[in-house]
């Protein structure tokens, strides 16, 4: 089974890669020179203001004092926690001359759940056993910071390359009566490297895609992270317009520190519906 996961895994990072390809291929293979100019590639600042629907699914483990494995626990499954709630998210850019960017994002998910459970779980050095009621709690605080350099750049495509920063904050809780409640929280900042493209069919119309990558075994982390989104927006006017997105966000993190030792398998796919502005 963990085979067949990764194998599905590899299937869906290849095909999050080869998406953003096409939109590449795009952006470098449609011609210029249409007299087309988009807001977005001309304005020095740009703001898009969203909320993010995705089915979510977590998978967590934490290991007790002794380094015994827990108990692989999915959210969801176990202990009821919902797998589909809008998520707040807000992004930001401002342009440094014309080819280099800085681009900032922040989007979270809260949840709680209440499930009487249908199998023992050893989570740290807690064990709920069958039939108790767990109350559990599963957030994430999610920034992302990069900056890009547009090697192709007018004002009706762009293509670029950037590095940057995905820091994610999560905290776990579980409690049951008789038991002292275990939480736990961890910071794991993940550096990625990236592309992105932008291609305006008219003046109102753009296309967009983005992917952020990283794979790192170092200190106290291990693991991988891809975020892929793929959008299109329309301007209602020279400054406003609103759009729609697809974003797919797919963490594989272990973590070994006196907080939290354990993994994390965190994935949400879904639509962003957003308005944006430039100037």
């Amino acid at each position: 089974m963990n085979a067949l996961n990764r194998n599905l895994g590899h299937l869906v990072h290849s095909g999050l890669r080869m998406g953003l390809a096409l939109v590449a291929f795009a952006v470098c293979g449609l011609a210029a020179g249409q007299g087309v100019s988009h807001p977005a590639l001309t304005d020095r600042w740009s703001f898009q203001l969203g909320a993010f629907v995705p089915n979510v699914e977590t998978t967590a483990h934490l290991n007790n004092s002794a380094g015994t494995r827990g108990t692989s626990v999915n959210f969801e499954e176990d202990l009821n926690l919902t797998d589909r709630k809008t998520m707040p998210s807000i992004l930001g850019s401002v342009r440094l001359g014309e080819r280099w960017k800085i681009e900032a994002e922040y989007y979270s998910l809260h949840r709680t759940g209440d499930r009487a459970i249908g199998r023992t779980i050893n989570w740290g050095d807690n064990v709920y056993t069958i039939g108790s009621t767990v109350h559990s709690e599963f957030n994430s605080d999610i920034y992302r910071l990069s900056g890009g350099y547009s090697f192709i750049k007018d004002s009706q495509r762009e293509l670029g390359v950037a590095l940057g920063l995905h820091v994610t904050e999560f905290k776990t809780a579980l409690s049951t009566t008789g038991l002292v409640a275990n939480s736990n929280d961890v910071l794991a900042p993940l550096p990625t490297i990236g592309v992105y493209g932008a291609y305006a069919f008219t003046p109102k119309w753009l296309l967009t895609g983005r992917m952020h990558y990283f794979s790192m075994n170092y200190d106290e982390y291990d693991g991988s992270l891809i975020n892929f989104t793929a959008g299109i927006d329309y301007r209602f006017s020279r400054h406003f317009g609103a759009g729609l997105a697809y974003r797919h966000v797919d963490y594989e993190v272990t973590v070994t520190k006196t907080k939290f030792n354990g993994g994390i398998e965190y994935k949400f796919t879904g639509p962003v519906f957003f308005v944006t502005t430039s100037f």
